[in-house]
């Protein structure tokens, strides 16, 4: 999917007729369904004029060479003749199931007749910096950017290990960045000692640099049947290639905690098992999978996708939560890309997957819309019906107590709803067997009866888990170097009772959260900055030592868990005669404090929070008279 698409000579001839960003503005309108904004449409003017300036020497060619081309996608002959231009360009091209768009994309064959396409990154920068010598990032004025090389480069891997024209061809993604507006000596820092190898993968054209542009660019897509290699390039789909699929099964073979169990091999079944039927008709279907913390559904969502792919079916993963997504970004390395945001689903092509996997369901939003959504483009479909749309079966994990804000919506009843509504075929299955904290499900039950969620209080779990309650912050910081010399990973976490800051500018943490003269901060925030999984500060948080003196916060925890926990319970919820009181006063969680619905948001906070260790948690109750109750609950528990 594009905004434009032809030969090179027509988009030299487009570009320089003024014709068109009015073209891919009306494009823009039939696929979004609302009008681009002016900033946007002026920097296609602009860059794409000066690229066309810099190409047009290409479009003009009188071109009547013949050579021999190779790979399933080329043809026999391929010929250059002026009729025709040998290069194709697409302009704005969606890469499928990710919400991302390449500026531009050159098709072509190069003179040994290898199917080649440019992946070229467009920039009107005139200035541009670096913050130190540490800095792998660039300012432009007060803002931080990815180098645009690296953005070109990294475009190119997710087309060559995720899009079906390249995985199952030879066909070959040769990154590149061209910055328009820039001249010596301003270009230097974009060249600097510690960009030398990724400009050697994906080099940088600049201001004064259009003979060599376009000799890159003949060089490598102007031997022939540049339109026939686009057309395959825009008909094809979301396919992983193979290393990214060795990837995927090189973890879930080498860890336990990824083998399916019991039940977990039930729903496993059923679901694998609905594919292959509505793959040979024409229906859909909806799966809701509800379970408790440590039940394994994250376990069956991986494990179908791995095995999906593997059968050559088209699959995904996906989740609204950053932490959690992060964390399974950065447990698969390497096959990271196959974990999607929900919002990607937004204008996913109709059952355009076999299979789709809707982790951590009850972090399902009611809409996708986000801050900067246009209003014309507000309200359309619900969330729901956008996941259901974009597959033939749509599985929905969930737990629903686990919803921590009050724009999350994800329950089993909301998706048995949207099914019913489309016609689905319904299934559902709930999981029980416990398979964190030590599989102690006793624990498990303790924490959903002593916040109301259960009616009933479990079985004593004795010496399996171990649940320690500290009058003071410096006994609950032991905790760390204790799990430390014991082998064991530990971290702090804590209710949203503290303001959450900015780092200063000098890059260092605001200690906020505070219990009298004890200061720590909280987890680094992610903000909008491009991270690779394992820099992501929520995964350097929970897998570095720098995230020891570190308090983590109940947005960035969910998805974790650890050998130990520490939890930091604030007075945001407390225990007053008889039953669970929400304290607004008390959360520092602007949306949450003002949700009706503090109450239960709240308690779902303190489970999440209370089941992310494996094998204990320690606690420090603030509130005096819950830690009482908290205590006398926990009485007779454990030896």
């Amino acid at each position: 999917m594009d905004l434009w698409h032809g030969s090179l000579s027509d988009f030299v001839r487009n570009a320089e007729a003024g014709s068109l960003a009015g073209d891919m503005t009306g494009q823009f309108v039939r696929l979004h369904r609302y009008v681009p904004n002016t900033a946007e449409v002026r920097s296609w003017e602009n860059s794409l004029g000066a690229l066309a300036t810099a190409l047009r020497p290409l479009s003009a060619l009188d071109l009547g060479v013949a050579v021999q081309a190779t790979g399933p996608i080329a043809t026999t002959s391929i010929a250059r003749d002026v009729a025709g231009s040998p290069t194709a360009v697409a302009l704005e091209y969606h890469l499928p199931l990710t919400g991302k768009r390449v500026d531009v994309m050159l098709t072509g064959h190069d003179p040994a007749g290898r199917g080649s396409v440019i992946v070229l990154e467009l920039k009107q920068w005139s200035e541009v910096g670096v913050e130190d010598e540490y800095a792998t990032n660039v300012m432009v004025g007060a803002d931080e950017h990815v180098h645009p090389s690296q953005q070109a480069l990294d475009y190119a891997d997710w087309l060559i290990d995720y899009h079906s024209a390249f995985t199952s061809s030879d066909l070959v993604a040769l990154p590149a960045a061209y910055c328009h507006n820039l001249t010596a000596p301003f270009d230097v820092p974009l060249r600097d000692a510690r960009f030398v190898d990724l400009l050697r993968q994906s080099p940088l054209f600049t201001l004064g640099q259009e003979e060599r542009l376009a000799d890159f660019v003949d060089g490598h897509v102007g031997a022939g049947s540049g339109l026939r290699l686009l057309d395959a390039l825009t008909g094809a789909r979301f396919r992983p290639s193979k290393r990214v699929l060795e990837n995927l099964e090189a973890v879930l073979q080498a860890q336990e905690e990824w083998h399916l169990l019991d039940e977990q091999r039930l729903a496993f079944n059923a679901i694998h098992d609905e594919v292959r039927r509505q793959q040979a008709g024409a229906g859909r279907s909806v799966i809701v999978i509800r379970g408790a913390p440590g039940t394994g559904k994250t376990v069956i969502a991986v494990q179908l996708l791995a095995a999906s792919l593997k059968m050559g079916w088209k699959a995904a993963h996906s989740t609204g939560g950053k932490a959690f997504t992060t964390v399974l970004r950065s447990k698969f390395r390497g096959a990271q890309d196959l974990f999607l945001w929900n919002m990607n689903l937004r204008k996913a092509p109709p059952q355009g997957l076999d299979l789709l996997l809707v982790d951590e369901a009850h972090r399902v939003r009611e809409t996708s819309d986000q801050r900067f959504t246009p209003k014309a483009e507000r309200n359309q479909r619900s969330q729901a019906e956008e996941l259901i749309n974009a597959a033939k079966v749509t599985v929905f994990l969930l737990d629903e107590n686990q919803f921590v804000r009050p724009d999350e919506v994800g329950r089993s009843a909301l998706f048995l709803q949207e099914a019913k509504m489309k016609g689905a075929r319904l299934k559902q299955f709930d999981l029980a067997a416990q398979f964190r904290c030590g599989g102690c499900a006793e624990y498990i039950g303790w924490v959903d009866w002593l916040l109301g969620f259960s009616a009933e209080k479990p079985d004593p779990w004795h010496d399996r888990y171990r649940v320690e309650l500290v009058d003071t912050p410096v006994a609950l910081e032991r905790l760390i170097p204790e799990s430390r010399v014991a082998g064991e990973s530990a971290r702090l976490v804590a209710g949203f009772c503290w303001r959450w800051s900015e780092p200063t500018d000098s890059g260092d943490l605001v200690p906020d959260v505070t219990v009298g003269d004890w200061r720590r901060p909280w987890n680094r925030k992610a903000g909008n900055k491009p991270y690779k999984p394992a820099e992501h500060p929520y995964t350097r948080w929970a897998e570095t030592e720098e995230g020891e003196s570190q308090i983590g916060v109940i947005y960035s925890t969910q998805g974790f868990e650890f050998g130990r926990i520490g939890v930091i319970w604030g007075r945001d919820l407390v225990w007053r005669e008889g039953q669970w009181i929400a304290q607004p006063k008390e959360s520092k969680d602007r949306p949450v404090k003002s949700s009706p619905d503090m109450l239960r948001l709240v308690r779902n906070a303190y489970r999440v929070l209370l089941t992310r260790g494996l094998r204990g948690a320690r606690l420090l109750v603030l509130d005096q008279e819950t830690r009482r109750y908290v205590e006398d609950s926990l009485a007779g528990m454990q030896s």
